[in-house]
């Protein structure tokens, strides 16, 4: 055998896996609902009549900008590459919001939004009113009550984001799971072009293929894939948090400003907070891109820090004046006295919301936390109390590559230490979940370390991780949604 014809056998093999792990989830999808034909084809309709028809708009909108920007990079040469970036990022968009969408109607079964712990549309209808507090809420799980009042504690941006809609509808015309499959779809779509612009500015050496698999990765081998269907409060501010803080590294690769990317980093501040402790990513890489030198950083860089520094102060002040309006004090978010699960009461009235005392758990779940055998399915069952990342998105071992002498490198490894410090200190370690949520928090910044790492091109292992990682998250939406080998 030629060396050539050796060389493309792993390639034959890796497409046959891609073909394989696309025709096993079809295939395992169309069984599941053809079970009784009427059925399925009333899902059918249903997805057409209740998925499609209401977002027919945002189908064309989206085509009508594919084919805007394929022209504009033909009749503007010197903008050709961006052009085209911006109609792959369309194109990306749609393509894994169909599959989202489709995911939540046949995978899932979950279309509409949630009887109960959802929350930040009643908010955004409580703000209209002039309040910040719920009225009759369905339910009172993670609310916290203070002086006869029911309140929100988590930050309020995705209830912002629906204001324009309930303002112009009501409460109930949102629905949260459609609401979260848009943003999800969105956070691949720029999760795709920042590789793409990592490479442009030779910041990776990545080829398309290889930002199309890591895409793949986001959006299907991780844990991202059922956080984007559920609709409740906790996944969507973490799907919509990953939205602005994947914004922000767009903002700055694509314009080069420090000011911009941080003015998304403070947005998603009004979600979770310690999305901030991203900031030296973007300094690191605004740092590259403008050729600073150790000469004069200080010189042409203190500027556009001062200006940075403004929209994350005016985040860090609203969420203060968030809480001294609802709980009379600037530094209280309610969590000390939010109406969590009984089982974790105790361990947040003895030790508070952040404590050393959790780091072995957090670490334990993020790492080391494996399925347990369920002998009623034959088969391994996720834990709900959490399971390692190396479970779920196992091509995340490859990130021991990811070692240079690039300041963006160091500053991406610093960023996730930083973001993992609250992670591990933090009482909870995401409850009833598949795998580990809390992930999310650090995809960002780990996403662009894959890529460094991968070098030219990814590699056949790699790929082949990636695909074990579509697998296992498919496994995990059909445990998360239907209960799956759900352990008694």
């Amino acid at each position: 055998m030629t060396p050539t014809k050796k060389a493309l056998l792993p390639e034959l093999f890796i497409i046959l896996c891609c073909l394989a792990t696309a025709g096993l989830i079809l295939i395992d999808t169309i069984s599941r609902r053809a079970v009784k034909p009427q059925n399925f084809n009333l899902l059918a309709r249903h997805f057409i009549r209740k998925g499609i028809l209401p977002n027919i708009e945002l189908v064309l909108i989206v085509i009508v900008l594919i084919v805007l920007f394929i022209l504009l990079s033909k009749y503007k040469p010197n903008q050709k590459d961006r052009f085209l970036l911006y109609s792959r990022l369309a194109g990306v968009f749609l393509g894994i919001w169909l599959i989202y969408l489709s995911s939540s109607y046949f995978v899932s079964l979950v279309w509409k939004t949630p009887k109960k712990t959802v929350y930040f549309p009643q908010l955004a209808g409580a703000f209209l009113e002039g309040k910040t507090y719920l009225t009759d809420p369905s339910s009172v799980t993670d609310l916290t009550s203070y002086q006869g009042e029911l309140y929100v504690a988590f930050p309020p941006l995705p209830s912002l984001l629906m204001l324009p809609q309930i303002a112009m509808q009501d409460v109930d015309s949102v629905n949260t799971v459609q609401f979260t499959i848009f943003f999800g779809a969105l956070n691949a779509a720029l999760a795709f072009a920042i590789l793409e612009l990592l490479a442009r500015h030779s910041l990776t050496s990545l080829n398309r293929a290889g930002n199309l698999w890591l895409t793949v990765l986001f959006a299907f081998g991780s844990v991202h894939w059922y956080m984007s269907l559920v609709g409740h409060i906790w996944y969507l501010s973490q799907i919509v948090t990953v939205t602005f803080a994947a914004l922000a590294v767009f903002l700055l690769l694509e314009t080069r400003s420090l000011v911009l990317a941080s003015l998304a980093l403070a947005i998603g501040m009004l979600a979770r907070p310690t999305i901030v402790l991203m900031w030296p990513l973007l300094y690191a890489l605004y740092f590259e891109l403008n050729a600073l030198t150790s000469q004069d950083y200080l010189r042409r860089s203190i500027k556009p820090v001062l200006f940075s520094a403004l929209p994350i102060g005016l985040a860090i002040s609203g969420l203060l004046w968030y809480n001294f309006i609802r709980f009379d004090s600037p530094f209280d978010f309610g969590y000390q006295t939010m109406n969590v699960g009984d089982y974790l009461k105790p361990a947040l009235a003895a030790y508070g919301q952040f404590n050393f005392h959790f780091v072995m758990d957090n670490l334990t779940t993020m790492f080391f936390a494996l399925p347990r055998w369920n002998p009623s399915c034959g088969f391994p069952a996720p834990d709900g109390n959490g399971m390692s990342i190396l479970i779920t998105t196992p091509a995340l071992i490859f990130l021991y590559k990811a070692r240079g002498k690039s300041l963006w490198v160091w500053s991406a490894w610093f960023s996730v230490l930083l973001l993992l410090l609250p992670l591990l200190l933090y009482f909870n370690n995401g409850s009833f979940q598949f795998g580990f949520r809390f992930l999310m928090d650090l995809i960002v910044p780990l996403l662009c370390l894959l890529a460094f790492g991968a070098g030219q091109r990814l590699s056949f292992g790699m790929r082949l991780l990636i695909l074990v990682g579509v697998l296992v998250n498919y496994y995990g939406l059909l445990w998360f949604f239907i209960r799956l080998c759900k352990l008694s």
